[in-house]
């Protein structure tokens, strides 16, 4: 039995079920906590001879992230792009959250400045996230504080897309050493907990082995070593 039969029925009797009305009653569901439910809309809408549109993606986005399932909204984010639409804002900032969440903080900054380079007036939070990506060149933690603190002041709080643009930053041009120190830094202002402290740096590392991984790499490329090295049997780690 299909989700909301009752409601359907009838209007699809009368033949006026559109995509238009699944993407209001999915919203509807979703703003009311409804969230599998409006999933089950988004499912149902591609079961029947109907094709969702780049509002059904955008708010089938927001459902997915709600229940961490954030490959799948990437999927959604990605059919949008596909149709040559461009994402509502509103999706932008629980994505690339949800992303940094599971640790793929590359393609969380590549999102921001998406945002940034199709909205005419993105996010601030966005703008802040760029800025620290862009002092962590001077491999400098004051600097870095100097510029939260700022953001803190404006209103804007500290969230783990912040962290992890300070990470993405000083992994690309500074040190593990400096972006310790601003995480510690937060800690002992009680911005983070301990326990926060830790995960931030556990993904510093992470993160930094993968870059080094990927620079390590490109230059072989470059010098032409990546084929002799696998001709000899040497594994090398993905790109």
């Amino acid at each position: 039995m299909k989700l909301l039969a009752g409601v359907f029925t009838p209007l699809q009797e009368k033949g006026c079920v559109s995509v238009e009305i699944y993407n209001v009653l999915m919203d509807s569901l979703r703003l009311s906590g409804e969230v599998k439910k409006a999933l089950s809309l988004f499912d149902e809408i591609k079961e029947i001879d109907m094709k969702p549109d780049s509002p059904t993606y955008n708010i089938a986005i927001l459902c997915l992230v709600a229940r961490g399932e954030i490959q799948e909204a990437c999927v959604c984010h990605n059919k949008i792009i596909e149709m040559s639409c461009i994402p509502f804002v509103a999706v932008y900032h629980p994505l690339a959250k949800g992303l940094c969440e599971i640790g793929k903080i590359d393609e969380a900054m590549m999102l921001l400045r998406d945002c940034l380079g199709n909205a005419t007036n993105g996010p601030m939070e966005f703008k802040y996230c760029l800025t620290l990506i862009q002092i962590c060149k001077f491999n400098d933690a004051e600097k870095v504080i100097d510029v939260l603190n700022e953001m803190m002041q404006q209103g804007f709080p500290l969230c783990n897309v912040v962290c992890s643009a300070i990470i993405s930053g000083m992994c690309k041009h500074g040190t593990i050493e400096e972006a310790r120190k601003v995480f510690s830094n937060l800690r002992d202002r009680k911005l983070l907990t301990e326990s926060d402290t830790i995960v931030y740096d556990e993904l510093l590392i992470d993160h930094m082995k993968k870059k080094t991984a990927d620079l390590v790499i490109s230059r072989l490329k470059f010098f032409g070593l990546e084929s002799k090295l696998k001709s000899k049997g040497c594994k090398l780690l993905p790109s």
